[in-house]
C-alpha cells in the first residue's frame, strides 16, 4: 500500500528517490565502519552536557534571586523565620547580609555562565559551595528552606564541574 505523495508520513509510503538497487548498497566490513563513523546531526554540534551547564546557569540566577530576597527578609527580621534561634556564629541579621551578598555574586556568575566565560564556571563552583555552607549555617532560621537551597547548590555544582568544560569550547 502506497500513500499519496503529499502525505509521506502515512504507513507504507516509500519515496521514489529512497529506493536503492542492490549494486548501490554498501557491502563488506568497511561499509559497517563507514556507517558507524558517519556524522550524525546530534554529533555535529557536540553539545552533550550543555543542558546541565544551562541548568546550572538558570539555577545560579534563580538562587541569586532567592538568596537576595532571603537576605532582605533576614535583615528586616521578617516573621517567617523562627524567632529566638541560636546560631553557631552570628545572628539572623549577620547571615542575612552574607546571603544577600552571595545572591548578588550568584547573579553575576550566572550571567557569566550564559556568556560562556570559563572563569565564571569556577567562580560559580566557589560561590555555590559558599552558599551551601551558609545555608547549612542558617538551618535554625528556616530548616526546610535551607536544605532545599543546599540541594539546588549541589545540583548546580555538579552541572558546572561535570560538563562545564564545554562552555569554553563553544
Amino acid at each position: 500500500m502506497l500513500a499519496p505523495a503529499d502525505k509521506p508520513w502515512r504507513v507504507g509510503y516509500n519515496h521514489p528517490e529512497s529506493k536503492m538497487s542492490a549494486s548501490q548498497v554498501p557491502q563488506g566490513p568497511q561499509a559497517g565502519r563507514e556507517a558507524m563513523n558517519a556524522p550524525r546531526d546530534y554529533e555535529l554540534e557536540d553539545d552533550r552536557g550543555y543542558g546541565w551547564v544551562a541548568f546550572a546557569g538558570v539555577l545560579l540566577l534563580m538562587l541569586g534571586t532567592l538568596n537576595f530576597i532571603e537576605g532582605l527578609a533576614a535583615i528586616g527580621n521578617a516573621h517567617f523565620f523562627y524567632a529566638g534561634q541560636h546560631y553557631i556564629t552570628g545572628s539572623l541579621n549577620t547571615w542575612g547580609w552574607v546571603v544577600l551578598c552571595i545572591g548578588v555574586l550568584e547573579w553575576a556568575v550566572g550571567i557569566g555562565v550564559f556568556v560562556k566565560n570559563q572563569f565564571s564556571r569556577w567562580a560559580g563552583v566557589v560561590v555555590l559551595a559558599g552558599n551551601a555552607i551558609v545555608q547549612l549555617m542558617m538551618i535554625p532560621a528556616y530548616p526546610f528552606w535551607s536544605l532545599s537551597i543546599f540541594t539546588l547548590d549541589i545540583l548546580a555544582i555538579y552541572g558546572l564541574i561535570a560538563y562545564g568544560k564545554r562552555i569554553g569550547e563553544s
